[in-house]
C-alpha cells in the first residue's frame, strides 16, 4: 500500500482519532479541526473515508425513538493506523484504535460524554502547560487477547472491596507536578449507585489504589460529571451526609456535561456545594 500525504485537517483528523478512539463531527469541531459540523463532514470525514481503503470508517446507529438520528461515530481503520505509523515513525502497534469498529450501542451518550470530558482536559492541560502524560478510557484494554482475558486499562484495585473501573483516568504533567485526574461521567439516575461509586473512590484513595498503579505519590483529584443536574445535586446531597466523607471533601468536583463541553473552567463545585476554582 502506498504512502499518501493527506492535508492537514484530514491528518489532525486522524491524529485524533488515535487519542480518542472515537469522534463525532461535534467532537472535530469542539477539539478545532473544523470550523462546523458541515466541514467536518463534507471535506474532512469524506476525504477520510474516500477510495477502497479507507482511513476511517463510520458507523451509523440511525434513528433513535425519542431522540432522533444519532450521531455517526468515527474511528481508524488498519489503513489510517498504517498512514499515522508512517507520518510519525513508529510501529502500527503503539497506535491504539478499536480493531472491530464500533462494538457498541447502549453506552453510546456515555462514550461520547467521557470523550467529551477527555476533549475538555486536554484543551486545558495545554493552554496551562501541562503535558498528559497517561490517558487512559474504559474502552481501552491492556491487553490484545481475545474473550474474558481482556483487562480494562482504568482498572484500580480496591483490596477487599474488589475493584473500580473508571471512564477515564489522566496523569497531566509540568515539570515537577503532577496532577492525576480520575473522570466518571455519569448518565443515568440512580442516585444511590453513583454515590457508592463516588465512595468507592474515597476508599481508592485512602489505599493508595492509583498511587500504586501508576507509582506515583500524588492522590488524584475525581471529576464526577452528570447529564442531569438534578441527579448531580441529590449526589452531592447523599456525599454530604456519608459519613467520614468530609475528609475526602476537596478530592471530589462536580459539573455538568453541558458546563464541560462550553467551558471547562467554570461551574465546578464541591459536595458541600461550594464553588471549586481549581481550573481557573
Amino acid at each position: 500500500m502506498s504512502f499518501t500525504v493527506l492535508s492537514e485537517r484530514p491528518h489532525q483528523a486522524l491524529e485524533a482519532l488515535a487519542i480518542y478512539r472515537y469522534l463525532t463531527a461535534k467532537q472535530l469541531v469542539r477539539i478545532g479541526i473544523a470550523a462546523s459540523d458541515t466541514v467536518a463532514r463534507d471535506h474532512v470525514l469524506k476525504k477520510l473515508k474516500a477510495g477502497r481503503y479507507p482511513f476511517i470508517g463510520t458507523k451509523d446507529f440511525g434513528q433513535w425513538p425519542g431522540y432522533g438520528r444519532l450521531p455517526h461515530v468515527h474511528y481508524l481503520t488498519p489503513r489510517g493506523v498504517k498512514y499515522l505509523a508512517e507520518a510519525q515513525g513508529v510501529t502500527e502497534k503503539t497506535i491504539k484504535y478499536p480493531k472491530g469498529g464500533v462494538q457498541f450501542t447502549r453506552d453510546l451518550f456515555h462514550r461520547l460524554g467521557t470523550i467529551d470530558c477527555h476533549i475538555a482536559i486536554r484543551q486545558w492541560a495545554r493552554k496551562n502547560g501541562y503535558d498528559i502524560d497517561q490517558a487512559d478510557l474504559y474502552f481501552d484494554k491492556n491487553n490484545a487477547q481475545r474473550g474474558n482475558n481482556k483487562i480494562c486499562a482504568t482498572r484500580l484495585n480496591l483490596g477487599p472491596r474488589g475493584i473500580i473501573e473508571p471512564d477515564g483516568i489522566l496523569i497531566l504533567k509540568r515539570g515537577e507536578t503532577i496532577a492525576p485526574i480520575i473522570v466518571e461521567m455519569h448518565h443515568g439516575d440512580n442516585t444511590a449507585r453513583i454515590a457508592q461509586q463516588l465512595n468507592n473512590h474515597a476508599y481508592g484513595i485512602q489505599l493508595g489504589a492509583l498511587s500504586k498503579k501508576n507509582g506515583i505519590n500524588v492522590n488524584p483529584i475525581i471529576l464526577s460529571v452528570h447529564k442531569h443536574e438534578h441527579i448531580m445535586r441529590s449526589v452531592q446531597k447523599c456525599l454530604r451526609d456519608a459519613d467520614g466523607f468530609d475528609k475526602f471533601m476537596k478530592g471530589f468536583v462536580f459539573n455538568k456535561l453541558e458546563q464541560v463541553q462550553s467551558n471547562f473552567t467554570q461551574g465546578w463545585s464541591y459536595a458541600n456545594m461550594k464553588p471549586a476554582s481549581i481550573f481557573e
